[in-house]
């Protein structure tokens, strides 16, 4: 095995100076070449187009030809040669690595494969030549090396081959391929070029790094002659319809090919149909979750509103009068459950029996089995003790996740105790076995605020939701592919240039694409062969897709007008009739009294002056 090269310039510039004798060769760039190698003299091509006629495929085939004298590519460096010739260097020690001397760069353009090229050499200069391809194939380089000779030893077959360089030469083939069924990308890959260029990486010695001259670059047209292959093509149409009502999923499309089949949301494939004339091919789908019934409303949940005043057994009554407004009211809420299995879930429960194994490749998740329960007072009423609440009568299983006062609104919400365990219809029908009975929501102490007033009606608002929802999930079947045609038989070579030829670009057919026809017998059957498409439920689709459908089934009861709700006033107090009588005279108070003070006596002086002189008035 080959040593690796030291490039370190600083090192082989100190190990030149060091021997004394040797001749240091300065760094060259290709920017310092007055004129770089004229490699497009050098360089040809060759195409063909290949139509086939169903599905309809245009191919455009090349092989990128480059033979190049070996004399001609060092004549520009032959000082340089015959200077390290002189002081008995060499380009590689033995055993040195496998830096190439001459590479040799083919690139085309995105979506064109190139194939496995061919390298022959008539010079005795040349030893072996390897190719690196990209990782999408859309450029090789070929890499060659001169044998493992001293400069001296290789200047010597340079002096020999320069008098006949049209015999000492590196032949390069490489070959390449593209095909499509869209005649608007025909078009755009016959105005697309293929590039080659090179380079000469000139090492003096092993321990000098490599001056390099790069060549100057050729484009050759991907198809020289392109045909049109779609010109007498018919038109197709395809469609993608609902098998059970024949409407179109998406407008149907035309064009010289069928169209891939495509994807829709809650529909999987079914089945193909082509047209007999060939002409219509028609993708069948089928509704995923089509034996579910849809989300919506079912008839109302059955509750009995009740209120109580004053310890007294709750009643149904649409008008309750308090005795004051002290009165404390108590609420009793009985829900049916019976209710919550009616409607549409007992139609899906019903198709589950009919057809349990319909149901065999469908999951459920995130369900959610019970009800919700607000009790709403006015502004004039109040929840007194917000703890007062409690829900009795549950069924097994089953349980209040939410009991709780906000405001002026109760909220009390029951549901399943696991749900994590409904992953079945079997387990859903299950788990809804158990709803039955009545379920029994009790709020104490409710009371008048200050703000009351008698003889004012004041509305409680009950509403009751049922709700059983869960999410029905269903993975369609593997990923499927569909069929891949030849793009068309490649062209041939002779014995002497055989090369591999390029592989062209996969180019996918449909259910209704024949396979392509044989090619004649080569090296490379694989390009000619057809892979017959697949279907399943999930074609269409880049991958299996997981379809996920919510059902969602609810019943509800609301009462705008549950309860009127007032206080009588209390009783009108009983008129007190007087009957006048005369003021007590001084004499009579004293004589009730027994005793006289200074302020009675004042007040009846007074009062007896202004009786006499009333009198004196009167007389006069």
């Amino acid at each position: 095995m080959r040593k690796s090269r030291r490039v370190l310039a600083m090192g082989a510039g100190l190990a030149l100076v060091a021997a004394g004798s040797v001749t240091m060769f300065a760094p060259r760039s290709a920017q310092a070449d007055a004129e770089p190698f004229p490699l497009s003299q050098y360089v040809s091509s060759t195409s063909t187009t290949v139509c086939n006629a169903n599905p309809v495929i245009t191919t455009y085939h090349g092989t990128v030809v480059l033979d190049i004298p070996i004399t001609a590519l060092l004549a520009g460096h032959e000082a340089e040669i015959r200077a390290a010739a002189a002081q008995g260097l060499s380009p590689h020690d033995s055993g040195s690595d496998y830096n190439s001397d001459i590479a040799l760069t083919v690139s085309v353009p995105d979506g064109v494969m190139l194939g496995t090229g061919r390298a022959t050499s008539t010079s005795s200069m040349l030893t072996n030549t390897w190719f690196s391809p990209n990782s999408d194939h859309t450029q090789v380089t070929a890499n060659i090396q001169f044998k493992d000779l001293s400069w001296q030893q290789l200047l010597d077959i340079f002096d020999a081959e320069k008098a006949n360089p049209g015999q000492h030469t590196i032949k390069v083939q490489v070959p390449y391929a593209v095909g499509t069924i869209d005649p608007a990308e025909a078009t755009q890959l016959a105005s697309e070029q293929v590039t080659v260029t090179g380079r000469f990486n000139f090492f003096a010695s092993s321990t000098t790094p490599a001056q390099i001259f790069n060549f100057d670059t050729k484009t050759l047209a991907l198809a020289q002659s392109p045909t049109n292959c779609f010109a007498s093509a018919p038109t197709r149409t395809t469609r993608w319809v609902d098998e059970e009502d024949g409407h179109d999923l998406q407008p149907p499309k035309t064009g010289p090919n069928f169209f891939q089949a495509a994807g829709f949301p809650d529909y999987e494939f079914s089945t193909h149909e082509l047209s007999a004339d060939g002409l219509t091919g028609i993708y069948k789908y089928k509704k995923v979750f089509g034996s579910l019934p849809v989300n919506g409303d079912d008839p109302t949940i059955d509750t009995d509103f009740k209120v109580g005043l004053d310890g007294n057994a709750p009643t149904q009554a649409e008008q309750i009068y308090a005795e004051n407004k002290d009165s404390l009211l108590a609420i009793e809420n009985v829900v049916h459950l019976d209710n919550l299995r009616g409607g549409r879930i007992a139609k899906l429960l019903q198709k589950y029996d009919e057809t349990p194994n319909a149901f065999d490749d469908i999951a459920l998740k995130n369900a959610h089995l019970g009800f919700t329960t607000q009790i709403t007072l006015p502004a004039q009423l109040k929840f007194a003790d917000p703890s007062a609440i409690s829900v009795t009568g549950l069924p097994q299983g089953f349980s209040a996740k939410t009991v709780a006062v906000n405001g002026q609104t109760a909220t009390v919400t029951v549901d399943f105790d696991n749900p994590d365990q409904i992953t079945t219809i079997a387990a859903l029908k299950d788990a809804m076995g158990a709803l039955h009975g009545g379920a029994v929501i009790t709020i104490q102490k409710i009371a008048f605020t200050e703000s009351a007033t008698a003889d004012t009606d004041y509305q409680i608002d009950h509403l009751t939701q049922g709700t059983i929802s869960v999410d029905v999930e269903k993975q369609l079947g593997v990923i499927v592919m569909p069929g891949q045609p030849s793009p068309a038989c490649p062209p041939t070579y002779g014995d002497y240039d055989a090369i591999k030829p390029a592989e062209p670009r996969s180019v996918v057919g449909t259910v209704f694409d024949p396979p392509s026809p044989a090619c004649p017998p080569t090296d490379t059957p694989y390009t000619a062969g057809w892979r017959p498409p697949m279907t399943g439920p999930s074609v269409g689709w880049d991958e299996a897709p997981l379809m996920v459908h919510p059902l969602k089934f609810t019943t509800s009861e609301a009462h705008p007008d549950v309860t009127r709700l007032s206080f009588k006033p209390g009783p009108t107090p009983t008129p007190t009739t007087v009957t006048p009588s005369a003021p007590p005279t001084p004499a009579t108070q004293l004589a009730k009294t027994g005793a006289l003070t200074g302020d009675v006596l004042m007040l009846a002086a007074v009062a007896g002056t202004i009786g006499a002189a009333t009198l004196r008035r009167k007389r006069s």
